[in-house]
């Protein structure tokens, strides 16, 4: 093999592991980019296809679903996680020794699941064992495409698929739906008591770009970078509004008389407080009165001839 053609191959190994798993793809034209950007240039995507094959007859496993992924993995995350937390956990380990069996053991994950990772060690220092078992079974419901029987606080059981994890302000957020209805839920999980894994889906009745969708909507409406925070009072409460709430805005805080989120102050945003008529009142007067201008907005637009 031409030594090119060698550094072609392996670059495109280590970009399909960095930046893949079951889901999240590639395009061939977003792995031509990434080519590009460890200067190598790709003139005929036939290119790419042969190199797909070599990978293939080597053993490696790619996968296409909407786009290239890389499904090689011998450990799930779950799986890592225990060996790292018994590595971690040895008083008589080398440091460099065990940081290299990490490195090892990390170069199994994309950086999406190191991500995810990261985040299941912080929760392990912050929470008790229980809560990160049903974490490690939520993630393992969404991997194995299984539905999950979910029990909330004070609320009979109820049979979902779990769809993604997100974490935002030191909290996870699990998105799911219901068999045969299309719609998007999300609760926050330590609002969950405990899961039961149930039945492999057998048809996922969402489509990838429905909840890609969501994700920008949440990320724009929720989670930007602009985010600030938001203080209401709660004027007719009840335990079905405090639901809807959870359920509406993943990163709430209730106090004593009201609650608060942090939020981008936009349309998206609120469209969602129009939702909850005089049932909530926004605190902050300068975003009172944008809300107000928005509502205006569609008075004006409904009224006007």
């Amino acid at each position: 093999m031409h030594e090119n053609n060698r550094s072609r191959i392996l670059s495109l190994i280590k970009i399909l592991r960095e930046n893949t798993d079951i889901d999240h793809q590639l395009s061939l034209k977003n792995i031509i980019t990434l080519l590009q950007e460890n200067d190598i240039e790709i003139k005929n995507r036939k290119t790419l296809y042969e190199d797909f094959k070599v990978l293939s007859d080597y053993g490696y496993q790619i996968e296409y679903d909407e786009g290239y992924y890389l499904s090689e993995s011998p450990f799930t995350i779950s799986e890592i996680k225990v060996i790292v937390d018994s590595i971690t956990s040895l008083k008589n380990i080398d440091d460099k020794v065990m940081h290299n069996l990490l490195a090892k053991l990390y170069s199994f994950l994309s950086k999406y699941e190191k991500k995810l990772l990261v985040s299941l060690e912080y929760h392990s220092k912050h929470h008790d064992k229980k809560f990160i078992n049903r974490l490690e079974d939520a993630l393992q419901a969404i991997n194995s495409h299984t539905y999950i029987s979910i029990k909330r606080n004070n609320n009979e059981d109820e049979i979902i698929a779990p769809l993604f994890l997100y974490r935002s302000n030191d909290y996870y957020y699990m998105y799911y739906h219901y068999k045969g209805n299309s719609k998007i839920y999300h609760t926050r999980f330590d609002n969950i008591s405990s899961i039961k894994l149930t039945d492999t889906i057998d048809d996922i009745s969402i489509s990838k770009q429905q909840i890609i969708k969501n994700i920008n909507e949440s990320t724009n409406s929720f989670y930007s970078s602009k985010a600030e925070a938001i203080d209401f009072t709660i004027c007719e409460d009840s335990e079905y509004l405090r639901q809807r709430l959870i359920d509406d805005f993943p990163n709430i805080i209730f106090t004593k008389k009201g609650f608060n989120i942090n939020a981008s102050v936009n349309e998206a945003f609120f469209s969602k407080c129009v939702s909850y008529g005089t049932k909530i009142k926004i605190n902050d007067t300068k975003i009172a009165n944008s809300y107000l201008e928005y509502l205006n907005k569609i008075i004006n637009n409904h009224t006007s001839k």
